[in-house]
């Protein structure tokens, strides 16, 4: 048997569960084989719940040690490993814990869990350039209509049925969570890298809407129309210039891009873009 070989059998006695490696592990003095391999088989699980509480201090905190080492142990053998990288490890917990009981049956835990992936997602995105409001004030008027933008790549959207935003907040100020309870209403959350801080922010209806479209390259001009729709229309270019003036602020746009919009179908024709500002980011 080759170095290679054995190293392939220990792995998937540790990893996989298989017991072919027993037969080439000696017997010691005070304890069998079984035993022996079974050390190395449970520091590999404990390491990976190590990093899944890594990635969800916030749940292990509100779940507590015990109950969320049982939780992450559940999660380790029913999500093998399948990448050297361990950032990657726990990207399927909120799922897991949306669809396994006990804890499918509180919504609270896995929409915890899904406010921390997407902050670490968030964190790990690439590093866009960032525009700023001093670059669209060099925009002509005649150009605003046609104007759509390019959202920074850590933004992503997240809806809530549960007050577990407040529950997370509470933890990361170390004080008592609120008891869990359903909102009456979807809770919209924004989440994204400012610099080099992940943020959250909760969105109003209009705003997600906005955002939504926004994100999709759909021009300045057509947002106003469906703002306009939605609510007040005598000012809805106000309240959209002051929705792209947040989003500015923030870090939460990239690029503007000047393009020929149809207003029957809200599709671009061939684009130039003409206005991008730099910054001086690091990857995260």
């Amino acid at each position: 048997m080759t170095l290679a070989e054995l190293q392939a059998i220990f792995q998937r006695a540790v990893v996989a569960g298989d017991d072919d490696l027993l037969p080439l592990i000696r017997d010691s003095s005070r304890t069998g084989r079984e035993t022996l391999l079974g050390v190395y088989r449970h520091a590999y699980a404990a390491r990976l719940v190590e990093i899944v509480r890594n990635d969800h201090p916030a749940l292990a905190s509100y779940l507590g040690d015990e109950a969320f080492d049982g939780m992450a142990r559940l999660y380790v053998a029913a999500h093998p490993s399948t990448t050297p990288n361990a950032r990657w490890f726990s990207r399927h917990l909120p799922r897991f814990v949306a669809t396994t009981e006990p804890y499918s049956a509180h919504a609270e835990l896995a929409e915890l869990a899904a406010i921390e992936k997407a902050l670490n997602d968030a964190f790990d995105s690439p590093s866009d350039d960032v525009l700023t409001l001093e670059a669209l004030a060099t925009v002509p008027p005649e150009a605003w209509p046609s104007l759509g933008f390019t959202p920074h790549a850590s933004a992503r959207r997240l809806d809530l049925t549960t007050n577990a935003l407040a529950i997370w907040m509470a933890l990361q100020a170390d004080a008592t969570p609120p008891s869990a309870q359903g909102l009456p209403d979807v809770e919209r959350l924004l989440i994204w890298r400012e610099e080099m801080t992940p943020k959250v922010r909760a969105l109003g209806e209009e705003e997600t809407m906005l955002w939504g479209e926004a994100a999709q390259g759909v021009a300045f001009g057509v947002l106003c129309e469906l703002a306009a729709t939605y609510d007040d229309a005598e000012h809805a270019p106000l309240r959209v210039a002051q929705y792209l003036q947040t989003w500015l602020a923030a870090g939460l746009l990239t690029t503007a891009t000047r393009g020929g919009w149809s207003a029957d179908r809200c599709v671009a024709e061939p684009e130039t873009s003409w206005l991008r500002e730099t910054g001086d980011h690091q990857r995260a």
